[in-house]
């Protein structure tokens, strides 16, 4: 979740400065390791979570597969493979953010409960108020570099904190004498 996070956070970052390529790449790689980490949230919590919790997850994990197909087809030249990719990233934030809202409600996690909530807050809000403007004024938004950073930097700091807290938490307690 850790690389994750810096992998979203370049891509807003280098966007303006490299080549479309460069983002591409970090998305995918920001798209495998975010799916990788859904997949860590499940085997780790599985015996502590309910079933929605678990389809949540599953319902994320799932999500980031297809973001995966959708990021290599927009690599390819593949016509949707960028709308495919950023919807298939929504429904795999909104399986953390189902994941995280269900987590807090149970404590099901040591600490930390309300990052996955956090952390998956941020792209489906990006993606429903891009659809829901282009509905509206039949054009797709043209988003500033300032709105994308704090978007970017909100979710990229919940995902890294969310990464450092699991991390931590998995590390062998020194033994006290």
């Amino acid at each position: 979740m850790v690389l994750a996070a810096i992998s979203l956070f370049l891509t807003v970052l280098l966007d303006r400065s490299f080549p479309t390529s460069v983002g591409i790449l970090l998305f995918l790689f920001a798209n495998l390791l975010i799916t990788l980490g859904l997949w860590g949230l499940y085997t780790r919590y599985a015996g502590q979570i309910g079933n929605r919790a678990k389809i949540a997850l599953w319902v994320g994990m799932l999500g980031g597969a297809v973001a995966v197909v959708g990021n290599i087809l927009w690599t390819t030249g593949g016509e949707n493979g960028r709308t495919l990719m950023n919807n298939a990233m929504a429904v795999m934030f909104g399986g953390l953010f189902v994941f995280g809202l269900l987590a807090l409600q149970n404590k099901s996690m040591p600490r930390g409960n309300g990052l996955p909530a956090l952390a998956g807050l941020w792209w489906p809000l990006i993606v429903i108020n891009a659809n829901v403007y282009h509905q509206v004024s039949g054009r797709w938004p043209n988003v500033t570099f300032w709105p994308s950073f704090v978007l970017f930097a909100a979710m990229s700091l919940s995902l890294a904190v969310l990464g450092y807290l699991l991390q931590s938490d998995a590390l062998p307690k020194p033994a006290t004498d």
